[in-house]
C-alpha cells in the first residue's frame, strides 16, 4: 500500500518539485504515473523508495509512515520495494547472475538460497540461458528484464518502475508491461511511471498525471473513460 496525502517536495535551489499531492495505490493494485518531462515522476518515486524525503505532507508505505523510519530502517524499509530503472543501471563487469544475487547478498542469504531465488528469476524473464553472460553481451530488452529480474529476486510487495520501456520498441515495450502484469497478478503492487501515452491507452489501467508537479488527473486514459480532474488547491 502506498499513500501520500499533502506531499510536499523542494530541491535545494527553491525549486518545487511536488506540490500537495495525495493518491493512494491499494494492494495488489496496478497504475501508471505519466506527465511531461520534469512534471515529478521521478520524484515521486524515489520518495517511494525512500532515496528523497518530503519537505512536507505525509506518505505511508505498507501502513508504515515513513516520517517514523530511521535512517538505519531505511535499507530495511527498501527491501519491500522494488525499483526499476529505465537505464538498468546493471554491473557491467559482474555478469547476469551475480547482478540479480545482488540484493539477496547485501541481506546475507546463504548462497543455496541465493542460486535457488537467482535461478526462478531469471527463469521467469526467460533468460536462464544468460546467467553467465555480461550485461555489454545483451540487447536493451534483455538488460531491462535483468534489471527486473533483480527488483524481483527478493519477492518485494511493491515495484515501482521508472520508465522501464522508454528506450525499447512497441512490441518488447508491450513484453515488458506483460511482466509486470504477472507480478501484479501474483499480488505484488505495481506502479509504472511512463510518458507513453499508446502504451496507457492500451493497457487500460488507472493512470495518474503530473504536471508541474501537482497531480491533475485519476483515471483511465483509453478515449473512452473520462478521467477525474483532482486539481490540488
Amino acid at each position: 500500500m502506498i499513500r501520500f496525502n499533502q506531499v510536499n517536495k523542494t530541491y535545494p535551489g527553491g525549486f518545487l518539485a511536488l506540490k500537495n499531492v495525495s493518491f493512494q495505490i491499494a494492494p495488489g493494485e496496478m497504475a501508471f504515473l505519466t506527465g511531461h518531462s520534469g512534471a515529478g515522476k521521478s520524484t515521486l518515486l524515489k520518495l517511494i523508495s525512500l532515496m528523497e524525503k518530503p519537505s512536507s505532507g505525509t506518505i505511508h508505505i505498507n501502513n508504515q509512515n515513513l516520517d517514523n523510519v530511521g535512517y538505519r530502517q531505511v535499507p530495511y524499509m527498501r527491501r519491500h520495494i522494488g525499483m526499476i530503472f529505465q537505464n538498468h543501471n546493471l554491473l557491467m563487469d559482474r555478469t547476469v547472475f551475480d547482478n540479480v544475487a545482488l540484493p539477496l547478498i547485501i541481506e546475507g542469504y546463504s548462497q543455496k538460497e541465493i542460486r535457488r531465488r537467482v535461478e526462478a528469476a531469471l527463469e521467469k524473464i526467460q533468460l536462464s540461458d544468460k546467467q553467465k553472460c555480461f550485461p555489454y553481451m545483451l540487447s536493451g530488452g534483455e538488460q531491462q528484464r535483468v534489471g527486473i529480474a533483480r527488483a524481483i529476486v527478493n519477492k518485494p510487495p511493491i515495484l515501482l518502475a521508472d520508465e522501464p520501456t522508454g528506450n525499447l520498441d512497441p512490441k518488447l515495450s508491450l513484453d515488458i508491461i506483460k511482466l509486470f502484469e504477472e507480478f501484479n497478478a501474483a499480488g505484488v503492487s505495481v506502479l509504472i511511471a511512463t510518458h507513453d501515452l499508446g502504451l496507457i491507452a492500451r493497457m487500460r489501467y488507472r493512470t495518474l498525471t503530473l504536471k508541474s508537479g501537482n497531480m491533475i488527473t485519476d483515471g483511465i486514459v483509453d478515449g473512452l473513460h473520462s478521467q477525474t480532474e483532482v486539481v490540488s488547491e
